[in-house]
C-alpha cells in the first residue's frame, strides 16, 4: 500500500475523537457508564494510527511530526491556560488565578508533568504530551537502528504491564495513580509499536473472515463491560485492546472505499475535536445556567449534551482547518 492518505483509517480516528468526548462528556446514568467503557479504545487507537504511518519513514519525518506535535501542545496547553484564567475571573475567584499559576512551581507536579505526561491545563491533554515522548523514542530507535524483533517484543511487555497495573491490580481491589498506568511509556510507546507491527502486516488482515471480527468486538465489548461492572472503573480493559484490533483490522481491509468530499472533510476533524471538547462542553454548561435550563436534573438534557458537544466541536474543528488552508 502506498503512504497516501487513507480516509478509510482517518475516518476511523474521527469517530474514535467522538469516543473519547463520550468519556469525558458521559450520557445518562448506566447507558454512560456502558459507552464510556466501550469508548476506552479511543485514546490507543490514535497511538497506533501514528504508529502504523510512521513505518519505515524517514528519521527526518519523525522530528518533523514530533514539532508538529509540540506545536499543537503549546496551542492546546495555551488555550486551556487562558480558559481557565477566564472562567476564574468570570467567577469572581481571583485568587485561584494565583494557585493556578503556582502549580507550575509544585516540585511533586512538575515531576508528573516531565516523567509520566499529566498536564497541568487540562488533564486529556496528557496524549499530545506523550505522543511527543513517544515520536522521540521512535526516533533515537530508529538511529540507532535498534533491533525490530526487540522493539516488538519490548512493546508486548510494556502493554503488559499496563493491563497488570491497571485492570489487574483492580481485580484484587488494588489502584494505583492514574499516571502510573496512562504515559507514554505503558500506553503509548505499545500501541504505537502495534501500528508499526500492524503496517508491517496488514496484507494479512485482509484473509480475517469479516464475521470473525465482529465476534472478536463483540467478545471485547462484553469483557470490557463485565470488568468495569465486577472491579470498577480502569484506563482500558483487555476487552478495549479486542475491540481495538476489530475495528483497525476491518477498516484497513476496507482502506479503498471511497467517501463523498465532505466526509474526507470532516474525516481531519479528529485532533481538533480532541483537543477542544473538554472547553467547549464547559462553554455550553455555562449557557444552560445562562438559561435556567437544569442539567443536573434534566435526563433529556444529559443525554443529548454528549452529541450536543460533538457537533459544536466538530463544527470549530472544521473552522479552525479551513483557515489553516487558507493560510497556506
Amino acid at each position: 500500500m502506498n503512504r497516501q492518505k487513507n480516509y478509510t483509517l482517518e475516518l476511523l480516528k474521527l469517530f474514535a475523537s467522538y469516543m473519547v468526548v463520550f468519556i469525558h462528556v458521559k450520557f445518562y446514568g448506566e447507558l454512560g457508564v456502558a459507552i464510556e467503557t466501550l469508548a476506552r479504545f479511543a485514546v490507543p487507537l490514535f497511538f497506533l494510527i501514528s504508529g502504523y504511518y510512521s513505518y519505515q519513514i524517514k528519521p527526518e519525518k519523525i522530528l518533523k511530526r514530533a514539532k508538529n506535535i509540540l506545536n499543537l501542545s503549546i496551542l492546546a496547553v495555551g488555550s486551556y491556560t487562558v480558559f481557565n484564567i477566564v472562567t476564574f475571573l468570570l467567577k469572581g475567584k481571583v485568587g485561584r488565578v494565583f494557585l493556578y499559576f503556582a502549580k507550575y512551581l509544585d516540585i511533586t507536579k512538575l515531576f508528573k508533568l516531565v516523567v509520566f505526561n499529566v498536564p497541568i491545563s487540562a488533564g486529556h491533554l496528557w496524549f499530545l504530551l506523550a505522543l511527543i515522548y513517544v515520536y522521540l523514542v521512535f526516533y533515537w530507535m530508529t538511529v540507532s537502528r535498534f533491533n525490530e524483533k526487540a522493539m516488538f517484543i519490548l512493546s508486548f511487555l510494556l502493554l503488559g504491564g499496563h493491563l497488570l497495573l491497571g485492570e489487574g491490580l483492580s481485580m484484587v481491589g488494588i489502584r494505583l495513580p492514574l499516571w502510573l498506568v496512562r504515559n507514554f511509556a505503558l500506553m503509548g510507546m505499545p500501541f504505537f509499536v502495534l501500528g508499526l507491527f500492524t503496517r508491517k502486516h496488514e496484507n494479512k488482515l485482509h484473509t480475517i473472515p469479516n464475521y470473525a471480527l465482529i465476534i472478536l468486538a463483540v467478545i471485547g465489548g462484553a469483557e470490557a463491560v463485565i470488568s468495569r461492572h465486577l472491579f470498577g472503573r480502569n484506563e482500558m480493559y483487555i476487552g478495549s485492546m479486542l475491540i481495538l484490533f476489530a475495528l483497525v483490522a476491518w477498516f484497513i481491509k476496507y482502506a479503498n472505499v471511497r467517501y463523498p468530499s465532505f466526509i474526507n472533510a470532516l474525516s481531519g476533524c479528529s485532533t481538533y475535536i480532541y483537543i477542544f471538547h473538554v472547553m467547549i462542553s464547559s462553554v455550553i454548561l455555562g449557557l444552560y445556567k445562562l438559561f435556567a435550563l437544569h442539567y443536573e436534573t434534566s435526563i433529556v438534557l444529559q443525554n443529548i449534551h454528549p452529541i450536543i458537544v460533538c457537533i459544536a466541536s466538530t463544527a470549530l474543528a472544521y473552522a479552525i482547518m479551513k483557515k489553516k488552508q487558507r493560510k497556506t
